[in-house]
């Protein structure tokens, strides 16, 4: 969606002398930072969530087995969550920066 939007900066980058290759690295690397950003703010809240879960969510012993969720994180889980989270946005970002990356910069700003 970045890419469509910003058709014309694209266009005026290639005009004066952007390579594909640093165009590329710049839609990547916004893809990247968004990555990152989405999960330094998801991690905290997700151990938000889990905290609020144990202790404020009871059930009635006499109804129920359990008197609340038991919740048990590892390290190692949320390593590799955070880690596939940042992968993904990452190559999420791979079509779309190749898409900028090919765009000519006279059919850009032909109608601007």
């Amino acid at each position: 969606m970045i890419v469509t939007e910003k058709q014309k900066e694209i266009a005026i980058l290639k005009a004066m002398g952007a390579t594909k290759r640093s165009i590329r690295r710049i839609f990547m690397l916004n893809g990247l930072i968004i990555g990152f950003a989405g999960t330094a703010i998801g991690i905290p809240l997700g151990y938000a969530f889990l905290w609020l879960i144990q202790t404020f969510w009871t059930f009635d012993p006499s109804v129920y087995y359990i008197s609340s969720i038991p919740v048990h994180v590892l390290a190692e889980d949320v390593l590799l969550v955070a880690g596939s989270a940042i992968l993904i946005s990452f190559l999420a970002t791979v079509y779309p920066a190749n898409q900028a990356a090919k765009l000519e910069p006279v059919a850009a700003l032909r109608y601007e």
